[in-house]
């Protein structure tokens, strides 16, 4: 029983290394492979061994160009292989190998996805505070602009006070300027009055009599001297009454 699984693991790899033929021919001939060796070119064009060699190795008979060929068997490149790959075989290989290779981007997607909606989330948290920061610098920047309204208003009122004074300030010393000397001239007259000696003080009444004496003896004087000369003319004219 165990010999015989091995033997068939061995004939899976066997047919699994082998070349699927049944499709090839000479592309010069048309001989089939199960009469010759066949060998096929660098650029994709298949010959027995025959026309390979004829005229020389290594030539595509149908590009007309000098091209290395490699032999067909078990010894070739995978990747030469995959060309001989059985069609239904090669379809249930590509879909196993799609459906990794889907799953693992879907599952990449996912995760991507995932960071996308957390960065997103973070995204929408900074706008929200930057909108509330933003709200309340709106807030302060309007009641500034009030406040600031409002000063100019004051200062407004301030300079229109201001200059209401000016002018009171300037009729004033206008109604000053024009009343001064009036005043002053009221002043000179209580001076002299204050000045002016009264019976009240006794030693300025008694120099008053005194000079309204030496006033009355100068009257006097001036009265004997005016009578003198008056009896003197009054002499002279009886004189010259006498000559007639």
């Amino acid at each position: 029983m165990r010999g015989s699984l091995i033997v068939t693991l061995q004939a899976k790899l066997k047919r699994k290394d082998q070349i699927n033929m049944e499709f090839i021919v000479c592309n010069k001939c048309g001989c089939s492979p199960s009469k010759r060796q066949f060998y096929i070119t660098a650029c994709s064009h298949v010959f027995c061994e025959t026309c390979r060699t004829t005229p020389t190795p290594d030539y595509c008979h149908l590009c007309k160009i000098p091209a290395k060929s490699l032999k067909m068997d078990a010894s070739l490149p995978k990747n030469v292989k995959k060309v001989f790959t059985d069609i239904g075989t090669l379809s249930t290989d590509i879909n196993r190998r799609l459906s990794k290779i889907i799953g693992f981007q879907k599952f990449q997607k996912s995760i991507q996805l995932k960071m996308e909606n957390k960065r997103s989330a973070m995204r929408k948290e900074q706008i929200g505070k930057i909108e509330k920061k933003t709200q309340e610098f709106n807030s302060q920047l309007t009641k500034l602009s009030s406040f600031e309204e409002s000063n100019r208003k004051k200062l407004e009122d301030t300079e229109k006070e201001n200059e209401k004074l000016k002018h009171l300030i300037k009729s004033l010393e206008l109604e000053i300027a024009s009343t001064v000397p009036l005043a002053d001239s009221d002043n000179e007259d209580d001076f002299f009055l204050k000045n002016t000696p009264t019976s009240s003080n006794p030693s300025v009444a008694g120099s008053i009599t005194d000079n309204d004496d030496m006033f009355e003896f100068d009257l006097l004087g001036l009265k004997n001297r005016s009578d003198s000369s008056s009896s003197s003319c009054s002499s002279q004219s009886n004189r010259a009454g006498s000559l007639f």
